[in-house]
């Protein structure tokens, strides 16, 4: 497994256990400016969101607007809004970076505000050609 570095102040990330109910997450933490590596299915775990395991995983469009190289994999990664809050998630091995209190913020969203998706979002999941659900998908494209 490769070296973790900080994709902000590149400096080696160190190991660090959270606890979540019975769940224990081995995190990857920098010293220097607190950010927060997440590997695939870790943020479920941290903050039991579908939704918003769904955004960095299932929903994760191709446009990439983040500076960030992915700690886990080096892959280019993709700045996501969620809530308000940004997050840059890998478009390779969907891990996921967040700034020092993120995960405090992600784990304060309610999974009704996030279940609706952006239009921003759906025009590149369109222009990405992906699927969308298929059950109601009327009623998914006008939040009714």
């Amino acid at each position: 497994m490769m070296k973790r570095d900080c994709p902000h102040c590149f400096e080696r990330l160190e190991k660090k256990s959270l606890k979540k109910g019975l769940w224990s997450v081995d995190t990857d933490v920098c010293r220097s400016c607190n950010g927060l590596y997440l590997d695939k299915g870790e943020l479920l775990k941290l903050t039991s969101n579908r939704p918003l395991h769904n955004i960095t995983t299932k929903y994760l469009g191709v446009d990439s607007d983040s500076k960030l190289l992915c700690p886990g994999c080096g892959s280019i990664m993709d700045m996501e809004s969620v809530g308000g809050v940004e997050i840059d998630v890998c478009l390779q091995c969907n891990g996921v970076w967040l700034d020092s209190d993120e995960l405090e913020q992600l784990k304060e969203l309610d999974s009704d505000d996030i279940e609706k998706l952006s239009p921003e979002k759906m025009a590149e999941l369109y222009d990405a050609n992906k699927a969308v659900p298929t059950s109601g998908i009327l009623s998914w494209l006008f939040g009714r």
